[in-house]
């Protein structure tokens, strides 16, 4: 669920229609696009986050189509589900604080362990649970827990994903001053220019993605409903500042190499890398870099695509909603372009996709997610079986 749709296809087909979204501005929150009321159930009885997470989740579960309520509820199933933080909402009225005021939601909500445990509880899950919390890597992080737990043996099966909604007052504010938001003025959906030249930052978006994996030596993986599969993921750390990054990208340049090596393929083997592409002179940079290192000049690289210019920066579910992306990619061998990029920027040597939607065979694909406090994950899927479903437009 994206600002662009309340569903994986809506949400996907929008996005390769380069159609900007509109219904999202606000007076009230400038630099973000939100998602719609009307799409988001329950909102009256939990948090918005809690209710964005049970509703992907459901989708996700009903989607895989071979999940009943008694695999969820068993002890080889896992949960791993991350925000970047607890609903800000419920602390913020009008501007001011809630005076003396009794919340009806229970106190566990309010943590950002709250939409792990609505859904948890709604399924009645009793596996191993985890809520990552890793910043603007938060979604990515999570699958990669996800698959750790079952590389290790604690389970069979996971569903793992992450959820933000932080369009709040307290968050734009503390963003602009740290001068990370997109010049203001202009509209959401087009101000946010990763890797352009005339780039001033991002806008803040919200909503979720969320990911059902298994053991694929099970007798009842069905190959027919596998969008990809795991080849590796590795999480480092840049220790340079909370906010900051090493602009010589030492740990991205590290990183890279590393996952390569472990999911056993060669430069030239990745088909598609989906970046983090913020917008911001830092990230962009660093991010452009890093990649030149490890797969050589522009023209020789695999394709690069960022898609925040469309929805937004949702911060702890953006890995996972970028995830996403890359998957439906892989699944229909189309790239969507980089949103908003118009003028690449010459010190950022990569190879966007531009103006349009660009079909290719697509078997490998590589995600990174950076975050504040140093997070930086990267992952490469290979291509499943899951049958083609969207054209061109």
């Amino acid at each position: 669920m994206t600002p662009l749709g309340e569903s994986r296809e809506t949400s996907w087909q929008q996005l390769l229609s380069m159609k900007p979204v509109s219904f999202s501005d606000s007076l009230q929150f400038p630099c973000s696009l939100r998602l719609l009321d009307s799409w988001i159930p329950e909102q009256s009885e939990c948090t918005r986050p809690n209710a964005i997470a049970l509703k992907v989740a459901s989708e996700a579960i009903q989607d895989a189509g071979w999940i009943d309520a008694e695999q969820l509820r068993s002890s080889r199933f896992a949960c791993v589900i991350g925000t970047s933080k607890g609903p800000l909402d419920e602390y913020h009225c009008e501007g001011h604080p809630f005076p003396n005021r009794d919340s009806p939601l229970p106190f566990d909500s309010l943590w950002p362990s709250g939409p792990l445990t609505h859904v948890r509880s709604h399924f009645g899950m009793t596996g191993p649970c985890l809520c990552p919390v890793s910043a603007c890597a938060t979604g990515l992080d999570a699958v990669l827990r996800a698959v750790r737990l079952i590389e290790q043996g604690d389970c069979d099966f996971a569903l793992a994903g992450s959820v933000d909604a932080s369009v709040n007052p307290f968050v734009l504010h503390s963003y602009r001053r740290l001068g990370i938001l997109a010049t203001p003025g202009l509209p959401s959906a087009s101000s946010c220019k990763p890797f352009d030249q005339d780039r001033s930052g991002f806008v803040i978006g919200e909503g979720g993605a969320m990911f059902l994996m298994m053991r694929d030596d099970l007798p009842e993986f069905p190959p027919e409903k596998c969008y990809a599969h795991w080849r590796g993921g590795v999480s480092y750390n840049d220790p340079v500042g909370l906010t900051q990054l090493d602009l010589k990208g030492t740990t991205l340049k590290r990183l890279l190499p590393d996952l390569l090596k472990q999911a056993a393929l060669l430069p030239e083997q990745i088909d598609l890398l989906h970046l983090h592409g913020t917008g911001t002179a830092s990230n962009d940079l660093v991010e452009a870099t890093a990649i030149e290192s490890a797969f050589g000049d522009p023209a020789n690289q695999p394709w690069s695509t960022a898609s925040k210019g469309a929805h937004g920066h949702a911060l702890g579910a953006a890995g996972s909603i970028e995830l996403a992306w890359l998957l439906l990619s892989l699944r229909d061998g189309i790239i969507p372009p980089v949103t908003n990029l118009e003028n690449l920027d010459s010190n950022c040597p990569i190879r966007p996709v531009l103006s349009r939607p660009k079909q290719v065979p697509l078997k490998n694909g590589l995600k990174l997610s950076l975050g504040f406090g140093g997070h930086q994950i990267g992952t490469i899927f290979s291509r499943g079986n899951r049958p083609a479903m969207m054209k061109p437009v």
